[in-house]
């Protein structure tokens, strides 16, 4: 950034922060940490972000900032790290780099990062992190090879570290989000003996030991999850709050009024809110969309191409934009191209902040 921009956006912290002085709201909470990305200062916007959090618990504009925040900070630290291993390569900072990227989930670069530590410095450490990478592909996906070469990885991760609780806590994340209660079970009885006496494995065990009777083997399991794309604790929204018409509709209704848009449609779990469509015209849309986004996420796993981001059709109707997401699906209907703006409002939608979004200041 040049002195004179720099200087510039200087004077616009300094009125930021004056105007948050006069009045402590959720927008000039916002607006002050804009004025920080806008300087690259991730830390200082993440720590305007929770102080405004801390007075408006739950405002969504907040999260969103300090989410995105938190992302491009852990952004500067990976090319950091990268940089320090092209020149000094050891476990330290595998290990911390890796992480930073399964908690960014870019599972197939964590991967392939640990494997190369492990056959440079030969640390067993390594084969948990391919371990956990895979498994974190396999919740994604829901891919029985996922799954499959994570309990390969597991199982070299074992004999590597023979009483180390880490390879069987990963093991019966597996089990138990797959509905596999007999391989759990087992696998809690292991755990127990490296800590016996824990009154929560017991207790665990003990919720098992009914749930085990009737419960597939850990394979018919998985081929089970592999059939459906569904995992146990995906069960019908336990998860799932209804979206916010607070946050939700605004955006929607501002979608559906851009030129040339016919309909805008939020999903999540069971709820559907419908912008442009009435009565049964919009309980049929909300059905179709939901039914694409099922179906195209199956047809991503048989594939092996990973999660779905995006499903666009086109035709004589015009275009259908539909955003797939962990906490819900967007979509628009369009009687034309679908533009930048468009994307942009979807992402938003379904929880997604463009970069260019906090440093335009949008």
């Amino acid at each position: 950034m040049s002195l004179v921009r720099r200087l510039l956006s200087g004077g616009r912290i300094r009125e930021a922060r004056a105007l948050l002085a006069h009045e402590p709201s959720a927008a000039n909470y916002a607006a002050l940490a804009h004025e920080h990305v806008r300087l690259s200062e991730m830390a200082e916007a993440l720590r305007v972000c929770e102080e405004g959090l801390a007075s408006f618990p739950g405002n969504a504009e907040l999260e969103r900032l300090a989410d995105r925040a938190r992302e491009l900070a852990l952004g500067d630290r990976t090319r950091e790290l990268a940089r320090q291993l092209r020149e000094s390569p050891r476990p330290a900072l595998y290990r911390e780099l890796c992480a930073i990227l399964l908690q960014s989930r870019r599972t197939t670069r964590a991967e392939e990062l640990a494997q190369e530590w492990f056959e440079k410095t030969g640390d067993g450490q390594a084969q948990l992190v391919r371990a956990e990478a895979r498994l974190q592909r396999f919740f994604a996906d829901r891919r029985r090879e996922d799954a499959r070469l994570a309990l390969e990885l597991l199982d070299a991760a074992e004999q590597l570290f023979p009483n180390d609780e880490r390879p069987l806590r990963l093991r019966l994340s597996l089990a138990s989000r797959a509905g596999a209660w007999r391989e759990a079970q087992r696998v809690v009885a292991r755990l127990l003996e490296l800590e016996p006496g824990d009154p929560v494995l017991e207790a665990r065990f003990r919720t098992l030991a009914t749930l085990a009777e009737t419960a597939p083997p850990l394979d018919q399991a998985l081929r089970e999850v592999e059939r459906t794309g569904r995992l146990v604790d995906d069960e019908p929204d336990r998860a799932l709050a209804p979206p916010s018409p607070s946050s939700i509709r605004p955006r929607l209704k501002a979608l559906a009024a851009q030129g040339g848009v016919q309909g805008a449609i939020y999903e999540r779990g069971s709820t559907a809110l419908v912008q442009g469509a009435k009565g049964a015209t919009a309980e049929r849309s909300a059905r179709s969309i939901r039914e694409v986004v099922q179906k195209s996420r199956t047809a991503a796993r048989r594939l092996g191409l990973g999660a779905a981001s995006e499903v666009l059709l086109e035709g004589d109707f015009g275009s259908l934009l539909i955003a797939p997401a962990e906490a819900g699906s967007a979509a628009v209907w369009c009687t034309g191209e679908i533009g930048e703006r468009h994307r942009r409002a979807l992402r938003e939608l379904v929880g997604g902040v463009a970069a260019d979004d906090l440093e335009e200041g949008a």
